[in-house]
Parts: structure tokens; C-alpha cells; sequence
């Protein structure tokens, strides 16, 4: 049987004996194999079998980003096609997410087809190229894959999915994702994304058109027929810290404060409390869909205010449908079941100098 499992110290002879074996150039030394084997940001694994290692993989992950990169994978010739590489790459997929990393990346010679090869059936897909990148002037292939974790609920696998068709209309895309959740029925289309986002917007917002409110995405979904609720973590008004000028921020808090008025009087609860994430499981676990008001600082490092839907959790994980599928130096990645590590998620969902954090919960009326 082979297994896989973190190097040790004792297995330095044998993985230095697979570099030699296994690379005519660009070698890891010993003394960079040692620092490794300890490393807090690499991940080591070998695979044995029978007491005898056949390959190693070597996993290094980039501190306050959600990236790794597969540094080095070598398997013994007499191993190959024996499922040594893929079974490497699968636990090391494990681990970057249980460290709440959702994208891998390598490096490979255009000239390794074999390599390549394997890397697509796995998932990965070429995003770019290094020139002369070996020691030998060969050409690199950079190569990415989104990592997620197989789900422990079924709603997963068919939580509907919507793509805002403008750039400042996330918060009724998922809405929409959030209502067609509870109601197969709800037709998701883009009069209706327009239609939302006049019920719900700020008018105005940093710059440009203005985002949606939680109060009123919450109104909309229940113009919409659905019961809702909101639950804050300040007290308001939530957005006009990044409002330029002081016109455009009293109209943000009239139209606030006329949010507000309209929930009281249709008796939407309003909460203002700092919530915790074990509640957020449980309005999942109950049945209930839930939209998120996160930063998009971890994604593209701009600090923008942006509505998802929360699919799914599990003990590792939250999951979100990003509405908007935003490029990844120049790769689509992907936005459908995004995993995002429990210890990070509290970060994501920390918006603007006051971190707002703000929920917009939808139940079936």
C-alpha cells in the first residue's frame, strides 16, 4: 500500500537521493531540503511504500495571501505510473486548505508533456509563462488550480448561481442566488437585478453608483414575497465614511434613515450586535439563506465593499457564490462554493475603517 506523510529528519538521505535521481539540473541542496523539512510556511510529504520512499512533493505557501505553490515534485522512474504524483498533490491540496489557501500554483517546462499532461487531468490550468526560467534557458509554464474541499452538504452541489451583469449590482445578484435558494421557482434574470438594486441602493457609495444597503436588500426581499432580517455590528450609518463629499453623504443617510423608518414600520428585524460566525452555521444548518457583506481586500486588494452569498459551512470552511467572477492576473478562477478558512472568514467580512460587518438573512414568508 502507498502512503503519504509528512517528511522527518530521517528520511533526508533518501529524499536528497530522489533529487539526484530524478533532476539533471535546478536541484534542491541538502541544506535547503534540512530547512524544509522544519519550515512553518512549506508543506514536505513524501510517499513510501514499504518503508522505502518513491517520490516527494514540496508545498510552499506565501504568507497573508491565499496562494501556495507545488515548488518541487519528484517521483523515482521505477515509480511512475503508479499514482505516486497524484496521490502527493491530493494531500497537499488537503493541507493548503486546512491553512485556508484556495489556489495552488506550479511551475513546469513546456518541453515535460508528460507533466503537463498529468497537471490538466488534475485540474490546472496554464494562466502564464516564464522565459529562460531553468538552468538549462528552458521556458516555464505557469500553471494554476482552484482548490475546495469536497462539501459535507448536499445544497452545495445545486445552490443557484447568478452573474451581476453591472458592476455595482452584487448585492440583488445575490439576493437573487438567496431567493431561488428557498424558491426553485424564482426566476433569476437581469430586469429583475436592475429592479433590486433601485429598491436597495445607497444612491451613492465611495465613487460611481451607489451599493446596496443590507436594510434594503432586505426590504426587497421581502417586497419579493420572503421574510428577512438584518444583523450589524455598528450602529448607523454604516457607509458614509467613505462618502468624498458632505452632500453626498446627507443623502446617504436620508436614504439610511428612510430604510430604517420603512423596516420598523413592516417589522423587519434590524439587529445591532457583534454577531459570531457559530450563528452563522446555524441560520445555514435551520435552512435559512444568508447574504454577507465582505471587503474584497483578500481577493484583489482593493478594499472594496462587495455582497455574497454564503452557501454552505463546515468545520473548516465557509462557502460563498461570488456574483461577480473577477479575473486573476489575467486567469478566470473560479466563484461558485469559494471556501474560505473559518480563521480568515472573520477578516473578510470586516469592511471599511469601522469594520461593518453585516448579514442579510432570507426565510420563506
Amino acid at each position: 500500500m502507498l502512503s503519504v506523510r509528512s517528511a522527518d529528519a530521517g528520511d533526508l538521505p533518501q529524499l536528497c537521493d530522489i533529487e539526484q535521481r530524478c533532476f539533471a539540473h535546478d536541484r534542491l541542496s541538502r541544506r535547503r531540503m534540512r530547512f524544509y523539512l522544519t519550515a512553518t510556511h512549506a508543506e514536505l510529504l513524501v510517499a513510501e511504500r514499504d518503508g522505502v520512499l518513491l517520490g516527494y512533493a514540496l508545498l510552499l505557501l506565501r504568507r497573508g495571501t491565499m496562494l501556495t505553490r507545488l515548488y518541487s515534485i519528484a517521483v523515482l522512474p521505477e515509480a511512475r505510473g503508479q499514482q505516486v504524483a497524484q496521490s502527493l498533490i491530493a494531500e497537499l491540496e488537503v493541507r493548503a486548505l486546512s491553512r485556508g489557501k484556495r489556489f495552488m500554483r506550479l511551475e513546469v517546462s513546456e518541453d515535460n508533456k508528460g507533466a503537463i499532461a498529468l497537471y490538466q487531468r488534475l485540474g490546472f490550468t496554464q494562466f502564464g509563462m516564464y522565459n529562460e526560467y531553468y538552468e538549462d534557458k528552458s521556458d516555464a509554464i505557469r500553471m494554476q488550480k482552484v482548490l475546495n474541499f469536497p462539501s459535507s452538504t448536499t445544497e452545495v452541489d445545486v445552490y443557484p448561481w447568478y452573474q451581476q451583469t453591472t458592476e455595482f449590482t452584487c448585492g440583488p445578484a445575490s439576493l437573487m442566488m438567496a431567493m431561488a435558494a428557498l424558491d426553485k421557482n424564482y426566476v433569476l434574470s437581469q430586469e429583475k437585478e436592475l429592479a433590486l438594486w433601485r429598491r436597495a441602493t445607497t444612491i451613492f457609495m465611495t465613487s460611481g453608483h451607489g451599493g446596496c444597503h443590507p436594510v434594503g436588500l432586505a426590504l426587497a426581499a421581502v417586497d419579493e414575497g420572503f421574510s428577512s432580517e438584518v444583523w450589524v455590528n455598528r450602529a448607523f450609518p454604516l457607509f458614509t465614511d467613505g462618502v468624498r463629499t458632505a452632500h453626498k453623504k446627507a443623502i446617504v443617510e436620508v436614504v439610511e434613515q428612510g430604510f430604517l423608518d420603512e423596516a420598523e414600520r413592516k417589522q423587519i428585524p434590524v439587529t445591532i450586535s457583534e454577531w459570531k460566525m457559530e450563528s452563522v452555521d446555524s441560520l445555514l444548518e435551520e435552512g435559512a439563506a444568508v447574504m454577507c457583506l465582505i471587503s474584497t481586500y483578500a481577493f484583489d486588494k482593493k478594499k472594496a465593499p462587495h455582497w455574497v452569498t454564503l452557501t454552505a459551512s463546515d468545520q473548516r470552511c465557509f462557502y460563498i457564490h461570488d456574483p461577480d467572477p473577477e479575473a486573476f492576473e489575467g486567469q478566470a478562477v473560479e466563484y461558485q462554493h469559494i471556501p474560505v478558512a473559518r480563521e480568515d472568514f472573520t477578516r473578510l467580512v470586516s469592511y471599511g475603517r469601522r469594520k461593518v460587518r453585516a448579514i442579510v438573512i432570507v426565510r420563506q414568508a
